[in-house]
């Protein structure tokens, strides 16, 4: 169940180029879903945090299993957030531009060392507000409930984790079934008598049956949401959804957050943020195709995309 509160007011312009372009799931009105997702709505001055209020407003679910509309609140709120650290950091950048150039000039250098901490104080305070009250404030200018944003941020955050290991429980599976045959190959040959192959192939099964009580996600609860992200956006492949679960939950404090005038850089974030787009609009991003090894799958910006 969602739970809205109002709508904040713009405290603040930023160019058109801010706006965040969406699509929505299902072959929707695209200029509808992105009529409420601009960076000039969010209001910086609401608390960082979810407030009590907001805390007594939402109850999650005992089974911990997500909503096809929590998961599209969930991309719409973490693409604001994305294009709020971009946009606001420029006059990060700046501020610690201007303290370099103060203290290479030298001059007065208590005077100019005193100011420079000041700065560098208002600096480290205001991108830690930034970065931290980022995703809570995306979610009030999106109607939604920070305490319920989080939630599912969570719970995202444990889908994409599962994804991340699956490779490496796979490759479990399978070491441990080779291990098993070997094991049996080793039997009667001189060194290794029936007590040793048996610990051998007890072993195995005991790794491999670990391995597999994982893959099927743990207590249930991942596995189930997982089931409900595919349900949601089935052309979104598992690679998209690791990197747009992952980056909610604190890589968007580090990316978003270089040098605007580095190319390079900002190329890669344009990358990354195409992932969300394409989640919004149930599309594959070029180079996270479900056959890519976990490896390989990065986003292509520019690379025609694949067809559904």
């Amino acid at each position: 169940m969602q739970h809205s509160i109002p709508r904040t007011r713009s405290v603040r312009r930023v160019s058109a180029a801010a706006l965040i372009v969406l699509a929505a799931c299902g072959g929707g009105d695209a200029a509808e879903e992105t009529q409420a997702a601009r960076v000039e709505e969010v209001d910086q001055t609401t608390s960082p945090t979810a407030t009590e209020r907001e805390l007594a407003s939402f109850q999650a679910p005992r089974d911990s299993v997500l909503t096809p509309q929590q998961v599209q609140a969930f991309l719409r709120v973490t693409l604001l957030q994305y294009d709020l650290i971009r946009t606001e950091s420029r006059q990060y950048h700046e501020r610690a531009t201007q303290m370099a150039q103060r203290a290479e000039k030298g001059g007065d250098g208590l005077v100019a060392g005193l100011r420079n901490a000041v700065d560098a104080g208002g600096l480290v305070v205001g991108f830690t507000d930034l970065v931290g009250g980022s995703y809570v404030r995306a979610a009030r200018s999106q109607g939604q409930n920070p305490a319920e944003m989080e939630w599912v941020r969570e719970r995202m955050g444990e889908v994409a984790g599962f994804l991340a290991m699956r490779p490496m429980l796979e490759a479990s599976v399978t070491s441990a079934q080779a291990i098993r045959q070997q094991a049996e190959q080793y039997r009667g040959q001189p060194g290794f008598d029936d007590a040793t192959v048996d610990e051998m192939l007890k072993n195995a099964e005991e790794s491999e049956r670990q391995a597999r009580e994982q893959l099927r996600g743990g207590t249930g609860a991942v596995a189930r949401n997982l089931e409900v992200l595919h349900r949601a956006r089935p052309n979104v492949t598992d690679h998209m959804w690791t990197a747009v679960a992952f980056a909610s939950g604190g890589l968007l404090g580090l990316t978003g957050l270089s040098d605007p005038d580095d190319t390079t850089a900002q190329r890669q974030l344009n990358e990354w943020r195409q992932v969300y787009t394409d989640a919004l609009a149930n599309r594959v991003t070029a180079g996270m195709e479900a056959d890519k090894k976990p490896g390989e799958a990065r986003p292509q910006l520019g690379a025609a995309a694949p067809a559904n």
